[in-house]
């Protein structure tokens, strides 16, 4: 019989993260803050925290002012963001990009390759390795020694436990073993995550999940992605499955998916299939769905209608506080509008303050991976 149940380390993890998301949220904080804040003994706090600057993950960054009274002034503590870089490693269908990045995201190279689905997928991670070589030659030798490790965000089913990129939806047919591969190329330690999920992470540690706990993270770009968080946690079950928005079915007599199921939405309301319609840019979905003909804005106007009504049903099972919108084909408040609209005509009740769009879209090609990278390191995991 399976026994379920938390186990202290368990829950000293738990605390760990949750220091380090105050942390992020705050920018500094005190260990008194974090204890009274946080509902923790000032004894966890401490034992915590100075695990997490042995690690090099915090760093003390001076004092508050003169306290009242004959109180000791409160140690201020910070990510410290400049002792820790990584390869950030995001595979999309068409384009992947590597970028040497620290853990607070900020940038020191990026490079950008097309996603070669036709080679084999072991050749191909070859040739992301010595990109990864080829830009960190370019950076300050001095950044080049704090790369610790490589973080990987790719579509589809993923084995996180065990590296592998079980079924990359439109990439990869079979299972791949990103993590062995890569890990042998760069002589460092390599994690993957689901795309999206790894977004949604980035979300809770830097943007809109720092307030809320219950998400719906929506990516609509070279693919369509989505997860779920409940009570701050990702949702994924044992089966390593997530919540795949873009395989959701809206059309029972449509096209077979790259899934193997048929009438996805992915299968009518991705980029490839929306630029079939009309030929454009990631980044201008919203020029070309303004001079499409009549019969094309027809068809835009159904694919975004269809994306609306897999929102509405998700938001139906899960119950989001909020639903943040990433990805390229969302970078227009002329498409949100047009999904908010829509969405109301399924449900007329739906409140389209509830529709955010994210505000780490600027770094969403990175700041998975990276969120990623800190998770995994806050949980303990040696880099």
């Amino acid at each position: 019989m399976h026994q379920s149940g938390i186990n202290m380390e368990q829950v000293k993890a738990y605390n760990r993260a949750m220091i380090v998301k105050y942390i992020c949220e705050h920018e500094t904080a005190s260990r008194v803050d974090i204890a009274a804040d946080c509902g923790l003994t000032p004894a966890a706090v401490t034992q915590i925290i100075n695990e997490l600057i042995k690690s090099g993950i915090l760093i003390e960054v001076g004092t508050t002012g003169r306290q009242k009274g004959a109180g000791r002034r409160k140690v201020l503590l910070s990510m410290n963001n400049e002792n820790i870089y990584l390869y950030s490693i995001n595979i999309e269908r068409f384009e992947t990009i590597i970028s040497i990045v620290n853990i607070g995201g900020k940038v020191a190279a990026t490079e950008r390759i097309p996603t070669n689905k036709d080679a084999d997928p072991e050749a191909f991670l070859k040739v992301l390795a010595e990109a990864c070589h080829r830009i960190s030659d370019g950076v300050d030798d001095v950044i080049s020694s704090k790369i610790k490790g490589a973080s990987i965000g790719i579509p589809g089913i993923v084995d996180i436990e065990n590296g592998v990129s079980v079924k990359a939806y439109g990439i990869w047919d079979t299972s791949v073993e990103v993590r062995t591969i890569l890990s042998r190329e760069l002589g460092i330690p390599v994690i993957i995550q689901n795309d999206v999920n790894a977004f949604a992470r980035a979300e809770l540690l830097f943007g809109e999940g720092r307030y809320k706990d219950d998400l719906l993270v929506i990516k609509w770009g070279q693919d369509i992605g989505g997860a779920i968080v409940i009570d701050g946690n990702i949702y994924g079950n044992r089966e390593r499955k997530t919540a795949e928005i873009g395989h959701m079915i809206v059309d029972p007599n449509g096209e077979l998916c790259c899934c193997g199921k048929r009438g996805c939405l992915e299968t009518r309301a991705s980029y490839k299939k929306l630029n079939s319609i009309i030929p454009f840019e990631t980044t201008k979905f919203a020029e070309a769905f303004n001079s499409a003909g009549e019969s094309q804005k027809k068809e835009l106007k159904e694919a975004i209608s269809l994306f609306a009504q897999a929102l509405v049903s998700s938001c139906a099972l899960a119950a989001p506080e909020t639903i943040i919108l990433g990805g390229d084909l969302f970078n227009s408040k002329t498409i949100r509008d047009e999904l908010a609209n829509a969405m109301k005509k399924y449900d007329p009740s739906f409140n389209e303050e509830r529709l955010v769009y994210s505000k780490l879209v600027d770094r969403d090609s990175y700041i998975g991976p990276v969120a990623e990278f800190l998770q995994r390191a806050v949980f303990g995991i040696k880099f």
